[in-house]
């Protein structure tokens, strides 16, 4: 079975103004930090983790890119420090929360979903907060950014098409037994997409907050 993905269509890519992106980077951050402090999260572990944030979410909402310069240091800088400083339960701990990471997000990677820079983001983050607390961030974020876009497409007047999209996505994948992926159409609101780093830091203040969704 091969695994190639065809793309249907050519992909776009909706560009921000900064003030737009810092602006969104800075309320989330600020989300972040705040449910840090009104939680038991040890003030090293939300600082890091907003810091970390409030850097992809710029870049994602401006570009839809979060970038090596970004992910790769702090990567590297949680597998050092996190067992150190109570940030994860231990060096076990940061490598299965980076594992987690890179496992939850590589399906929707597959199918377009997610970019490779979000996708070493949360390994980042699973590197510093542990298994546990990636989970659940994880599936804070999900909740977050479906709901934002299915809010988002219904008041646009584009679910149905949305629905449409991916019904054929789903049938070319069971037709041609290989990964298939049609971008939405070039204008639409859809071809904005969500920035996933922005759903995260969501997800992440949610879960330092509140635990787990379930």
């Amino acid at each position: 079975m091969s695994t190639d993905t065809v793309s249907i269509t050519s992909p776009t890519t909706e560009v921000r103004s900064a003030p737009v992106a810092w602006t969104v980077a800075f309320a989330l951050g600020l989300g972040v930090v705040g449910s840090g402090l009104a939680s038991s999260t040890p003030l090293p572990v939300f600082v890091w983790a907003a810091a970390f944030l409030f850097f992809a979410v710029a870049s994602d909402v401006r570009s839809h890119r979060v970038p090596n310069l970004l992910t790769m240091p702090a990567f590297i800088c949680a597998l050092i420090a996190a067992p150190w400083i109570g940030a994860s339960a231990g060096m076990t701990d940061t490598l299965i929360g980076a594992a987690l990471g890179f496992a939850l997000l590589i399906g929707p990677y597959a199918l377009g979903g997610v970019g490779a820079g979000d996708v070493k983001a949360l390994m980042a983050l699973g590197a510093w907060v542990g298994a546990a607390t990636i989970l659940g961030a994880t599936a804070w974020a999900m909740i977050a950014a479906a709901t934002f876009g299915i809010t988002s497409l219904a008041l646009n007047g584009e679910l149905l098409g949305f629905a449409k999209r991916w019904g054929r996505i789903a049938m070319g994948m069971l037709t041609l037994r290989r990964n298939v992926y049609e971008p939405p159409v070039a204008g639409s609101h859809a071809a904005g997409g969500i920035p996933f780093a922005a759903a995260l830091a969501v997800g992440l203040a949610v879960q330092f907050y509140g635990g787990f969704p379930w």
